[in-house]
């Protein structure tokens, strides 16, 4: 009997199953399309209140959920994500423990949620109850935890799988890598944000193990120009092309739909305001994505409430509302904030006092938060929410004359805008003009006395600029961290101080004036006329 050679033989295996496999019935292959929706930046906006704070305040998570709802009677393959900063922002999710924000999410189904800066600003602690309050995986693989970090974070994971109409998505979560720039007990928590890239190289291998079919990236991270420390989208986007999707937030812009490297990006604004909608057709036979559509669906005023989520937080909602128009005091003159004056503006003031009056501090170097302002009358409690919008705390050093011009010097570049320093107790010449490290000048006190150039002075600072402010002020964080300076935080928030302050001491009556004089051009040199 002849045998054919082992080739044949294969040669004709292969071709009787491709043979086979093009007369299979066309029902074993198929698109399916899952449909992504995400919502970023919410910061406690579970309805719309114009006017009321400093941001956030058009649109509403109760108006969301009816956009969700009717996306999900289209469709039934949806998945619902959140890229980060759920509840800090306003009185609604702070005077509710953050239930205000965490009953209708968990009644929407929210699958997973990036893990952003803000979930922290009302302490790690906090935050690790927070995360708590919701059904939703928390995710952020760069989220670093060393032994003895509060077990709440246990909950925080690098990556989820869900199933979709059959289809396995993938999500892998990065928080902001900045966040050690921003907050000072992190560190001591043991918690550290890390690189994204390093992240995503060390929780890969686990995902792919998982066999996702779609991949998606849920960071609270932006896409812009070019990467920075707290946004490395175009890093990771070069470097990670496995991903179908990154959706991101922390900046509050709308992207629907953009290319970071090798990956499809997309956005979906903040406070509520709208929707971001992805569908992913997914190739069954070919096991890809073979395409994606991008649509921001906004809230629009003739967009209502969802009736039983609303009804679910009433209670929550009335009792802010009775807090908010608790009167304080009143103000004989406005209170504003002008952004082109060099401090100390009226409102630079009112927080300068305050946080002197409740620390002791001699000095206190703070800036504003907005040129938001109050008007002359009644001062009441959502007064001090538009002026302090975010739950930053005070720290006491003790600094030498020649440290605070150093911290001065470092605000210099931010003249004219929120970043900059006043410098409340003392007096000073600001010489623009001048190379750094020679343009704050004349250092004296309020009054004009001499400061004692070895006298260590009580200096109180914002908890923000403690922490770096974003990197801004490495060297405050330096100076302030040394153990001679004898850092002591103080347990109430910058707002607390402010309407303790407008209660002890209504009406108040605050001119405006400055002691920093700017200087932004060299002054002629005098010359001697010749002798007649």
């Amino acid at each position: 009997m002849k045998h054919s050679p082992p080739f044949r033989r294969t040669a004709a295996a292969l071709l009787a199953a491709a043979l086979l496999a093009a007369l299979a019935p066309a029902a074993t292959a198929r698109t399916a399309t899952v449909t992504i929706l995400c919502t970023s930046d919410l910061h406690g906006s579970v309805r719309a209140t114009p006017g009321r704070y400093l941001d956030h305040n058009d649109g509403s998570l109760l108006q969301v959920a009816t956009l969700v709802k009717r996306v999900r009677a289209e469709t039934p393959n949806v998945l619902l994500l959140d890229a980060g900063d759920i509840f800090q922002g306003t009185a609604e999710s702070l005077l509710s423990g953050g239930e205000a924000m965490s009953i209708p999410m968990n009644a929407l189904g929210y699958s997973a949620f990036a893990v952003g800066n803000h979930e922290f600003d009302w302490g790690v602690e906090e935050a690790g109850r927070l995360l708590s309050l919701l059904d939703a995986t928390p995710l952020a693989a760069n989220l670093l935890r060393s032994p003895g970090s509060p077990r709440a974070f246990d909950r925080v994971q690098p990556w989820t799988v869900r199933t979709v109409d059959g289809i396995r998505v993938g999500i892998v979560g990065l928080t902001n890598p900045n966040l050690n720039q921003w907050f000072r007990d992190m560190a001591p928590a043991g918690l550290r944000a890390g690189d994204s890239r390093t992240a995503l190289e060390r929780c890969l291998p686990g995902l792919r193990r998982e066999n996702p079919q779609i991949l998606v990236l849920l960071a609270h991270q932006t896409l812009q120009a070019k990467d920075d420390a707290a946004n490395e989208i175009n890093a990771v986007g070069a470097r990670f092309g496995e991903f179908d999707l990154a959706l991101g937030g922390h900046v509050h812009h709308v992207v629907r739909g953009a290319r970071a490297g090798l990956v499809d990006y997309a956005q979906s604004g903040s406070g509520g305001t709208g929707l971001l909608r992805a569908d992913i057709d997914y190739d069954t036979v070919a096991r890809r994505a073979t395409a994606k559509r991008f649509e921001w669906i906004p809230v629009t005023p003739d967009v209502p409430e969802d009736p039983e989520l609303r009804a679910a937080v009433a209670p929550l909602l009335d009792r802010t509302d009775r807090e908010m128009a608790t009167v304080l005091g009143r103000t004989e003159r406005p209170l504003s904030a002008p952004l082109a004056a060099p401090g100390l503006s009226p409102v630079q003031q009112l927080f300068c006092r305050a946080v002197a009056a409740a620390t002791g501090a001699e000095v206190v170097l703070h800036g504003v938060f907005s040129a938001a302002s109050v008007p002359a009358g009644p001062v009441t409690i959502a007064d001090t929410w538009r002026l302090v919008p975010y739950e930053n705390t005070i720290g006491v050093a003790e600094l030498s004359p020649a440290e605070i011009r150093e911290i001065l010097e470092e605000s210099v570049p931010f003249l004219g805008t929120v970043r900059a320093l006043g410098a409340w107790g003392l007096s000073c010449e600001i010489h623009t003009y001048a190379p750094p490290g020679e343009r704050v000048r004349n250092l004296r006190w309020a009054d004009g006395t001499p400061l004692h150039g070895r006298r260590r002075i009580r200096v109180a600072l914002n908890s923000y600029h403690l922490a770096g402010g974003g990197g801004r002020f490495p060297r405050l964080a330096e100076l302030a961290a040394q153990p001679r300076a004898c850092l002591a935080m103080h347990p109430q928030s910058m707002r607390e101080m402010v309407a303790a302050y407008i209660r002890a001491n209504s009406p108040l009556d605050i001119p405006p004036g400055t002691t920093t004089t700017v200087i932004r051009s060299a002054p002629k040199k005098w010359a001697r006329k010749p002798a007649p």
